[in-house]
């Protein structure tokens, strides 16, 4: 426990009457040691004393309420009781004179009366921003949203932002955001996706849905950081790994380092080494497998609808036959948002092998389009010994669309994509290369903005001129 955590329990204590005389030499020692928390013990006198007053609806009331804290005031508190009322404002002339035929104790003692009073409200609306930062949002694209300080929630997080223990959330197929903890660590989540992150004494996520990649640093001994998810427990002492979250599994791939994993289904504990990956699930028969990372491969093939992230399904004669339809998203400020209709795939999430991105590689995509508009294509990747290596986009006009639609059947060059965010391409091309050539391919993607085109997508296939891929120093390495 921390010296934040040990202040608010002791604090808590003192104001419900609970705190003996050892609990306040400890009460005292924190304060002495650091003018923060004494900051804090004062503020709380200052913002709520005098609501205190007010909800006693008498003199006498008030005058027996005074009364009894006082009797349960250690001896001994005079002193951390003169320190916090130095930093309090001075009153008006006639409310100090009054107040001073109490002595100065008796003037702090109406003052914890107030707080006192407000108990659990007050301790709530107190200490809610008082959660230390532990992670800083580094890099981020699309919209997210932060909800930290006792429930405060933020829809206008920025790079640089300094975060206590709370939740972020990826909103949006083209969304993904970076957290940096105060030892190099680093966690993204990417499409829509939804993290918890704690740090007291361990880091610990809670990984609800979605996609996280992460490169831990080494942890402490016996504190490693622990990953949950509807399906799994993950502990993680340093190493780099990307897990998919479902409500029914959880698919975790191992780059470097090693994970031990538990079904929560079953309590099944197996470890995971570098270059390996499991899938951890529910089911009376589920069990967990662990399997080399084969591959890489250089072409991949919708399943659908298995492979359906977002979208709608049309199944034709309640057969496999059928298309996703693209399925509207609110995208951006929730006060004027923008509406997409967008249709996602895993690539990644139903396949033991990686999708290696290669030159010359084209995407073939068929499916509909009832009306003309912009359709944008994008592709979220990784990079081969993991890690988010960013989202690609490219975007198409179709204008010839007659009453009645359009069949489609697109070929996009992987060359014609552009990293969503160049800026942080020009400074940090390590990180978030300009060409998706030689990454992994984890999800796909397409969407119009505003306006619904009613595109149904029937397959989406990644073809290649070459018929077996020169296989990337990284690989032989796992």
């Amino acid at each position: 426990m921390n010296a934040d955590e040990q202040f608010i329990e002791l604090w808590n204590d003192y104001l419900e009457g609970e705190l003996d005389e050892a609990g306040m030499a400890k009460l005292q020692a924190l304060v002495a040691g650091d003018e923060r928390l004494l900051r804090m013990a004062a503020d709380s006198y200052q913002m709520h004393r005098m609501l205190g007053l007010i909800a006693q609806d008498s003199t006498s009331r008030q005058e027996d309420f005074v009364r009894e804290t006082m009797d349960r005031l250690p001896a001994d508190d005079a002193h951390f009781i003169e320190e916090v009322m130095q930093h309090l404002p001075h009153q008006s002339p006639r409310k100090y004179a009054e107040r001073r035929k109490l002595g100065a104790k008796w003037q702090v003692a109406v003052a914890a009366a107030a707080v006192v009073g407000l108990l659990a409200g007050v301790y709530f609306l107190l200490f809610a921003n008082v959660e230390p930062e532990i992670a800083r949002l580094t890099e981020s694209s699309g919209p997210l949203r932060w909800t930290g300080n006792g429930g405060r929630v933020t829809h206008d997080i920025e790079a640089g932002n300094w975060l206590g223990g709370g939740t972020i959330e990826s909103l949006s197929t083209d969304s993904w955001g970076t957290l940096e903890f105060r030892d190099g660590s680093r966690v993204t989540v990417s499409g829509q996706s939804m993290l918890t992150i704690s740090e007291h004494d361990q880091k610990e996520l809670f990984l609800r849905e979605g996609i996280m990649s992460a490169s831990i640093s080494t942890q402490p001994h016996g504190r490693h950081m622990l990953v949950h998810t509807p399906t799994a427990r993950l502990e993680v002492l340093g190493t780099r790994l990307d897990v998919d979250a479902g409500l029914t599994s959880t698919v975790l791939r191992v780059s470097d380092g090693l994970v031990r994993a538990t079904q929560l289904s079953d309590g099944s504990v197996t470890e995971v080494p570098a270059g390996h990956q499991v899938v951890a699930s529910v089911g009376r028969h589920a069990e967990m497998k662990i399997t080399r990372s084969l591959g890489p491969v250089v072409r991949w093939r919708s399943n659908l609808p298995a492979d359906r992230l977002y979208g709608d399904w049309l199944s034709v004669l309640d057969s496999s036959i059928g298309g996703l339809r693209n399925a509207p998203m609110l995208w951006g400020d929730p006060d004027e948002p923008i509406m997409l209709y967008v249709v996602s795939l895993s690539v990644s999430r139903n396949r033991p092998t990686p999708v290696l991105l290669t030159s010359g590689t084209r995407f073939l995509i068929r499916g509909r389009i009832e009306s003309p508009g912009k359709v944008y294509f994008g592709l979220t990747t990784k990079h081969v010994k993991g890690g988010f290596a960013g989202k690609f986009l490219v975007e198409r006009n179709f204008e010839d669309v007659l009453k009645g639609g359009k069949l489609l059947d697109i070929e996009l060059h992987l060359e014609d994509f552009r990293p969503q965010e160049e800026e942080l391409t020009e400074k940090q091309p390590d990180l978030f290369p300009a060409s998706p050539v030689g990454l992994e391919l984890f999800d796909w993607w397409c969407c119009t903005v505003k306006e619904d085109a009613g595109l149904v997508i029937t397959q989406v296939e990644l073809d290649a001129d070459i018929v077996e891929p020169s296989v990337p120093l990284d690989y032989r390495q796992l």
